[in-house]
């Protein structure tokens, strides 16, 4: 089971969302407290978001009783010492997305700093947006079947859509950026596709003709109504039309088979672009090389 919390950013940090999820997935740290939640419990806070993911057996009721449970004092006081140490290290991921959306997106955001912050401005944040009418349960043993919902997507009125494309190096590994500010569904799924169509084809290079075991690593991120897609910046020209048919077919056994469930919950109720896995499947097989291509120029 899981639960999604709509948490956004507080003057384009996420330190406080990011300071509630770790004093409400506390608990009280006794024994039975420990077992019956926190033992199986996982929890991720997202620049949009924040999931709390527990164990089939206990009642979503329980849990969302658990979550709504006011901050204490000495609860916040014990989680600053978690924090800090947490965010004194952050992992290679954390620390690329941040890098890129302070790069391409907003030079002021941050997502990896840590700061101490005040119990009023935690109590504040937990009461706004911890609240039944701001989350939603979901069951993700059974295609993400929603069990509790108190909020329905809205109707995306983002401007009209723009891409663009840098090139990039971090840690010393050479990157090209394509950035599509104000997504539509359409875009998005076209983008995605087109992502993991170039991320094999890295892969296909790097591991059948180059003979390298480790290849650097390749993103899809989203940060509100923008996608990033970061890839290794190499020429990709020479994807043929037959392995573009044929990555085609794959990816729509992918979709066909259910994979990517996440991925459409999110897009419809935090994101605010809506579609279902018929529509995203007829978007795949009307998408052309042609229209690949249009992708591609943007390098």
């Amino acid at each position: 089971m899981r639960i999604y919390i709509r948490t956004p950013l507080v003057n384009k940090s996420n330190i406080i969302p990011h300071t509630v999820e770790h004093c409400v997935a506390t608990g009280d740290w006794n024994r039975s407290d420990f077992f019956n939640y926190w033992r199986g419990l996982e929890w991720e806070v997202k620049t949009d978001y924040t999931r709390f993911e527990f164990d089939e057996w206990i009642k979503y009721e329980d849990m969302l009783q658990i979550l709504f449970q006011p901050i204490e004092k000495d609860t916040l006081v014990y989680e600053h010492k978690v924090l800090k140490e947490e965010l004194s290290d952050p992992s290679y991921i954390q620390k690329i997305y941040e890098k890129v959306i302070k790069k391409f997106i907003d030079p002021d955001l941050t997502t990896n700093r840590y700061k101490s912050v005040p119990l009023d401005d935690v109590k504040d944040y937990h009461k706004k947006y911890y609240k039944s009418e701001n989350l939603i349960v979901v069951d993700d043993e059974k295609d993400y079947k929603i069990v509790y919902k108190w909020f329905n997507p809205k109707e995306n009125k983002s401007k009209k859509f723009e891409k663009k494309g840098w090139r990039f190096k971090y840690d010393g590994n050479g990157y090209f950026v394509y950035i599509l500010n104000h997504c539509d569904w359409n875009h998005y799924r076209l983008w995605f596709f087109s992502y993991r169509l170039l991320n094999c084809h890295c892969y296909s290079i790097n591991r059948l003709y180059k003979h390298w075991y480790y290849n650097q690593e390749n993103y899809f991120f989203q940060y509100e109504d923008s996608c990033i897609v970061m890839l290794e910046d190499l020429d990709y020209s020479g994807i043929t039309q037959e392995f573009f048919e044929q990555w085609k077919i794959y990816f729509l056994n992918i979709l066909k088979y259910w994979y990517y469930k996440e991925s459409f919950f999110l897009n419809e109720y935090i994101y605010w672009i809506p579609k279902t896995r018929k529509e995203a499947i007829q978007i795949v097989k009307d998408y052309s090389r042609e229209k690949f291509k249009e992708f591609l120029e943007l390098k």
